[in-house]
C-alpha cells in the first residue's frame, strides 16, 4: 500500500477518533452519573475500558484488551436484539388484542376500498426500492390467515431470488430470519438479564385466546417497562461501542500518524481527568477547566470527518490482503463505518489468506438445504406458540422476505385475502388502524 496515503489516512483517523473519543468518553461519564441504576453488565464494560484506558496511557500494549472489549459488547447486543426482536413478536399479539378489552373506534373503509388505498399508497412512489419497502411494511402489519404449508412456499417463493447470488448474501438473510423469528436465540440470554427474560417465559405461557383484561394490561404494562431498559441498556452499550472502535484507531493509527503534540496533551488530558473521576467515583468535576478544554474542540469532531472522507483508498486485490498495512488501513475504515459492530478483517495476513476461498453461488440444490433446515426450525417453534404467535411470527418472516410478488395484480390480491380472510374483527379494525398510521407517517415526510 503507498505509503503517503497510509500516512495521510492514518493521521487524519487518528485526530478525529481522538477527538471523538474525548467528546463520547465524557457523555458516558455523564451519563453513568446520572443513572440511578447501570446494570452489572454495562458496568462492569465501563471497568474494563477504565482499565484499558489507564494502561494504553501507562505505555502498555492493550490491542489484544481492546478488541476482546469489543467482541463482549457485541455478543451482548447481539441479545439485547434478541430480546428486542422476541418482545416485537408478543407486541404485535397483544396491540392485536386490544380491542377485544377497550372500546375504540371503528373504521368506516370497507375491506376492498381499503385494499384500494394501500394498493395506491405502495404504488404511489416511481422508485422500485421504496415500493419494495412500502409493501414490506404493509406485509407486516395485514392479518395472517395462512396455511403453514401456504406459508413455507412463500418463504421459498421469497428466498427464491438468491439463486445466482453469492452463499453470503443467503446466508446474512437466513441469519435475520432466524433471530427475529425466535427458531434461534442466544444461549446465554438468561445470564445476568433476569427481568428480561422472566418476561419473555411470561408472554410464551400466556392463553391469549382465553386472556382477560386484567392480564393483558398487565402484560402491556411490563412490556412497556422492560422495552423501556431494554433501550436504555442497548444504549449504553453502542455508546461504549464507539468508544472503543475510537481507541483501537488510535491503537491501529498511532505509529504511522502524524501527532500535533499540544493537541495530544489537549486530549489526553480530559481522558486522564474523566478516568480519575471514574476511579473516585466522582459524579462531578472541582473546577471548570474541563469544560473549557471541551469547548477548544467544537467543530474539530464534523472537519476531521470530512476531511477522512475526502480520502480516496484503493480498491481491494487478492494481493492486498497479504499485506499487513492494508489489513490495518481497511480495518481502520470499518471502525469509522456507521456500522458500529461490523466484523473486522484479520489482523494476520496469514489467516486472511487462509481464509480466502473461492465465491460460492447459490443455486436451487444448496438454497433448498438451507430454507429446509430453517423451516424445519420453525415447526419447532410453531409446535410449542399459540395460534396468535405462530402469525405474529409469521407476519415478521413475511416483512423480511426479499419481495415476493411478480406483479401488482399479485399484491392486490395478497391485501384484499388477508383483510378478508380475517374474521375477527377486533384485530383487523387494529390491523387497519395500524396501517393508516403508517401511511400518515409517510405522508408528513413527503
Amino acid at each position: 500500500m503507498d505509503t503517503r496515503l497510509l500516512k495521510k489516512q492514518m493521521t487524519t483517523a487518528y485526530q478525529y477518533s481522538y477527538v471523538r473519543l474525548v467528546l463520547n468518553y465524557y457523555t458516558l461519564f455523564e451519563s453513568i452519573a446520572e443513572e440511578p441504576r447501570v446494570s452489572e453488565h454495562v458496568s462492569d464494560c465501563s471497568t474494563r475500558l477504565n482499565e484499558l484506558l489507564s494502561d494504553y496511557y501507562s505505555g502498555k500494549d492493550v490491542l489484544e484488551g481492546v478488541l476482546a472489549l469489543r467482541e463482549d459488547i457485541t455478543r451482548k447486543v447481539e441479545v439485547m436484539t434478541s430480546y428486542a426482536d422476541c418482545f416485537q413478536i408478543f407486541e404485535y399479539v397483544l396491540n392485536r388484542l386490544e380491542r377485544k378489552f377497550k372500546v375504540m373506534p371503528a373504521s368506516s373503509i370497507h375491506d376492498d376500498a381499503f385494499a384500494k388505498r394501500l394498493l395506491e399508497y405502495i404504488t404511489g412512489s416511481s422508485e422500485t426500492a421504496v415500493m419494495n419497502g412500502r409493501i414490506k411494511e404493509v406485509i407486516g402489519q395485514l392479518p395472517v390467515r395462512l396455511t403453514k404449508q401456504k406459508f413455507f412456499s412463500l418463504v421459498m417463493e421469497g428466498l427464491s431470488v438468491y439463486i445466482g447470488s453469492p452463499m453470503e448474501n443467503l446466508k446474512d438473510m437466513m441469519y435475520t430470519l432466524r433471530t427475529e423469528s425466535m427458531t434461534r436465540l442466544p444461549k446465554d440470554m438468561d445470564q445476568g438479564y433476569q427481568e428480561f427474560y422472566k418476561l419473555l417465559e411470561q408472554l410464551r405461557s400466556i392463553d391469549y385466546k382465553n386472556m382477560t383484561a386484567e392480564s393483558y394490561e398487565n402484560a402491556m404494562e411490563d412490556l412497556g417497562t422492560v422495552s423501556e431498559g431494554l433501550t436504555k441498556e442497548s444504549g449504553f452499550y453502542v455508546m461504549l461501542q464507539e468508544i472503543v472502535n475510537d481507541f483501537c484507531v488510535l491503537i491501529l493509527s498511532g505509529s504511522e500518524a502524524v501527532v500535533d503534540v499540544k493537541e495530544e496533551e489537549l486530549y489526553s488530558s480530559v481522558i486522564k481527568e474523566i478516568l480519575h473521576n471514574f476511579s473516585k467515583e466522582e459524579d462531578s468535576f472541582g473546577s471548570n477547566e474541563i469544560f473549557l478544554k471541551l469547548t477548544q474542540m467544537e467543530g474539530r469532531q464534523e472537519t476531521l470527518y470530512e476531511k477522512y472522507l475526502r480520502i480516496e483508498l484503493p480498491q481491494a486485490d487478492e494481493e492486498w490482503y497479504l499485506d499487513p498495512f492494508y489489513i490495518k488501513s481497511a480495518n481502520v475504515d470499518i471502525l469509522l463505518s456507521e456500522s458500529s459492530f461490523a466484523e473486522l478483517k484479520c489482523l494476520s495476513s496469514k489467516e486472511e489468506s487462509e481464509k480466502t476461498e473461492e465465491e460460492v453461488l447459490v443455486d436451487r440444490n444448496s438454497l433448498e438445504k438451507e430454507a429446509g433446515a430453517y423451516l424445519k426450525e420453525l415447526e419447532d417453534v410453531f409446535a410449542g406458540s399459540s395460534k396468535q404467535v405462530v402469525r405474529a411470527i409469521m407476519a415478521k418472516v413475511l416483512s423480511d422476505l426479499p419481495v415476493y410478488f411478480g406483479s401488482i395484480d399479485e399484491i392486490q390480491s395478497y391485501i384484499t385475502g388477508s383483510l378478508t380472510s380475517c374474521l375477527d374483527e377486533a384485530e383487523k379494525e387494529t390491523c387497519k388502524e395500524l396501517l393508516e398510521e403508517l401511511m400518515d407517517d409517510e405522508n408528513k415526510l413527503v
